[in-house]
C-alpha cells in the first residue's frame, strides 16, 4: 500500500506567524525596558492595528493585510519622525487616529452593497482604537500606557474573533496580530505599574 501525503498542510501546522510575533514581542519589551515613553510610543500603535484592518477591508482581499501592515507601520513611523524631527509638531496618536477617517470611507464605500454587518464591526472597531488611542495621548504617561496597554489586549480579542470567523485579514495575519498583541499589551500594562 502506497500512503499519500497530504497535498495542503492541516492549518495547526502553519506556525511561522506565532515564531515571528515572538521575536516582535522580544523586540518591543527591549524597547519597553529602555524608554520611558510608552504611551507616545504605543498609543498610537492601536489606532494603527485598526487601520490594518480597515485597509484589508477596503481592499477586499484578506491577504493583503501584510502590505497594509507595511504602508501603514511606514506612515506611522513618518509621524513619529515628525513629531520629533519636523518644523510642525505633529502628535502621532492623533494623526493616527485622522488616517483611520479616510480608511473607513475608502472602505464604506468599497462595500456600499455588500454586508453590513462587516462593515459594522470594523466601525465599531475603527471608533473604539481611535479613542484608546486619543486617551493614550490626553492623559499621563502612566495611565496612558496602561491604556495603550489595556488597548493591545482588547485588539488581541480583535484578531481572536477574526480569526475564527475567517473574515478581512488572512489567518495568519490574525495569529501574528493577537501573539504580538498579547504579549505587548501585558508588558505595557506591567510597565504601567511600576
Amino acid at each position: 500500500m502506497i500512503r499519500q501525503f497530504p497535498t495542503r498542510w492541516p492549518r495547526p501546522v502553519v506556525r511561522w506567524p506565532v515564531a515571528v510575533a515572538l521575536v516582535v514581542v522580544a523586540g518591543a519589551v527591549t524597547v519597553i525596558t529602555l524608554v520611558n515613553e510608552h504611551a507616545e510610543l504605543f498609543g498610537p500603535a492601536v489606532a494603527t492595528m485598526a487601520g490594518i484592518y480597515l485597509m484589508a477591508y477596503a481592499i477586499g482581499r484578506p491577504r493583503t493585510v501584510w502590505l497594509a501592515f507595511a504602508i501603514l507601520s511606514a506612515v506611522v513611523t513618518g509621524l513619529h519622525l515628525l513629531a520629533r524631527l519636523g518644523p510642525v509638531p505633529v502628535d502621532p496618536a492623533v494623526g493616527m487616529t485622522l488616517v483611520l477617517v479616510p480608511l473607513w470611507v475608502w472602505a464604506a464605500a468599497r462595500h456600499r452593497s455588500t454586508r453590513t454587518r462587516t462593515l459594522s464591526v470594523q466601525t465599531a472597531g475603527m471608533l473604539a482604537f481611535g479613542a484608546i488611542t486619543l486617551l493614550t495621548a490626553t492623559t499621563q504617561p502612566q495611565v496612558g500606557t496602561a491604556v495603550a496597554g489595556l488597548g493591545f489586549l482588547a485588539h488581541g480579542l480583535w484578531d481572536a474573533y477574526h480569526y475564527r470567523a475567517d473574515l478581512v485579514v488572512s489567518r495568519s495575519w490574525a495569529q501574528f496580530c493577537a501573539v504580538v498583541d498579547l504579549g505587548v499589551g501585558i508588558a505595557l500594562v506591567v510597565a504601567s505599574a511600576g
